[in-house]
């Protein structure tokens, strides 16, 4: 069993990460998640955190929001409000502002942890383009001037379906952050969250309260065809409020869905009473076991009952519906996952290590021959604690990747050819030019070589 919080030693040293929240999703993910550890008065290997923005409106609303003091947040770059989707005017920013970031991160007493755990948005200009750059110069910091090596994790959220800017912006980004990791200057573990994804989820889980929701912040029941026909808005600004509204909605809906998965990756390793777990985890743990790229499956509230029928066959039924039903990116049927990480919680005479064999046989129909399963159990004495299933798949096969890269081809097409005014559309709306985000498409095919088809690849 770990030690107290209150006993400064190596164990306790080794648990504790340094959150960083870029651009308005990801400051938005990190400032709900310390919300609800307040609130919920839940023990936290988040030893600190800092949320950047590019623009100042919407740091000021992550801000008042979630009561974060001012000296947790930065507003950083030239303009003040935001780089609009220019994904290189994000990763500028970082670079030309490394003295103000490091300055404040050493102000928030960065310099002991083991790790960084950094929250974005794959698809904005603020996310999409700072977080490859921030990754880059904490390795520069840690690993080439000081010599420590030093852990560094993403939590990435894939965007919506239909948005091809921002899918385009994704591709360029996974990609950016998969060939650093290859040269040792990139992330240690990514983990893919989808909004398309934790949307249907959550729509299909919770139909009714869902669609309660929807119509009181859109005040309008969309069960009646007239009454959705008024929302058509009549003027640009009515639009923009509807817009607006309509985003809320659905990240108020999201996000909670996001916290779940990341209180379940950071929860092992944090020391609480009576609990055990074998083996005592860090997020180390998971770089170390995992392929590069992650999807997480989680199970809540698991039913599993000792003197309801066979044991095996329960176990078979809840692996199957986490992978299947509770995946933050869809694997479809058969992602053949490459590697893969569970955490199996709940009361001693639930949680046992016994069951592992059972569990691993569950897995046999989702993972590639040959595939490395790595278990962790967390057992509680109290009886009533509820019994979850944490499920990391390691570079699995990730169907809606093929939309993102069909959607991001189309936007490359649309805006070339001979005419000057297509032509600069790259450099005005990503800060880029064509032959970059080319690259970056067929990099990404290359990198998920299952996606990739002959004749393919983009000129």
């Amino acid at each position: 069993m770990q030690k107290p919080r209150g006993t400064e030693d190596d164990t306790t040293k080794a648990a504790e990460i340094f959150a960083i929240g870029v651009g308005e999703c990801g400051s938005n993910i990190v400032g709900s998640y310390l919300q609800t550890s307040r609130e919920k008065r839940l023990p936290s290997r988040v030893r600190g955190y800092l949320l950047m923005n590019t623009d100042r409106t919407d740091l000021t609303k992550v801000r008042q929001k979630y009561g974060i003091p001012r000296e947790n947040t930065m507003l950083y770059g030239t303009s003040e409000i935001g780089v609009g989707g220019r994904f290189m005017d994000g990763y500028n920013a970082i670079i030309e502002n490394k003295d103000i970031i490091f300055d404040q991160l050493t102000n928030l007493g960065f310099e002991g942890v083991s790790g960084f755990c950094i929250f974005t948005s794959l698809g904005g200009g603020t996310g999409c383009g700072g977080t490859p750059a921030i990754i880059e110069l904490l390795k520069q910091r840690f690993q080439e001037e000081e010599g420590r090596r030093i852990f560094v994790y993403v939590v990435g959220i894939l965007p919506f379906e239909g948005q091809s800017s921002e899918a385009l912006n994704s591709i360029w980004a996974v990609s950016k952050l998969l060939r650093s990791q290859l040269q040792e200057r990139g992330a240690d573990l990514t983990i893919l969250l989808s909004n398309r994804t934790m949307l249907k989820r959550i729509l299909q889980s919770r139909k009714a309260d869902s669609v309660d929701y929807l119509q009181r912040e859109l005040n309008v029941d969309i069960a009646d065809i007239k009454s959705v026909e008024t929302m058509v808005p009549s003027t640009i600004d009515e639009a923009g409020e509807l817009e607006l509204r309509t985003e809320q909605a659905f990240v108020e809906l999201v996000n909670p869905l996001a916290l779940d998965v990341i209180e379940a990756m950071l929860s092992p390793g944090v020391y609480e009473p009576n609990k055990d777990v074998f083996p005592t985890t860090d997020l180390a743990d998971y770089a170390r076991k995992l392929d590069p790229v992650v999807v997480p499956a989680l199970y809540t509230d698991v039913g599993i009952i000792p003197d309801a029928g066979s044991i095996p066959r329960q176990l078979r039924t809840m692996m199957d519906y986490a992978v299947r039903e509770c995946s933050y990116a869809d694997v479809g049927e058969e992602p053949n996952a490459e590697s893969v990480y569970y955490v199996f919680s709940g009361p001693r005479h639930i949680s046992k290590a016994e069951y592992g064999i059972h569990l691993k046989e569950s897995l046999d129909k989702f993972i590639a021959p040959g595939a490395a399963i790595t278990p962790c159990y967390v057992q509680y004495t109290a009886p009533d604690v509820k019994t979850n299933l944490l499920v990391l798949l390691g570079l699995p096969k990730i169907p809606e990747l093929i939309q993102l890269i069909n959607e991001a081809t189309q936007l490359v097409n649309l805006h070339s050819g001979p005419s000057a005014l297509k032509q600069s559309w790259f450099m005005r709306s990503k800060g880029t030019t064509r032959k970059e985000l080319v690259d970056a498409i067929n990099d990404f095919r290359e990198l998920f070589s299952y996606y990739m088809e002959p004749g393919q690849a983009l000129q």
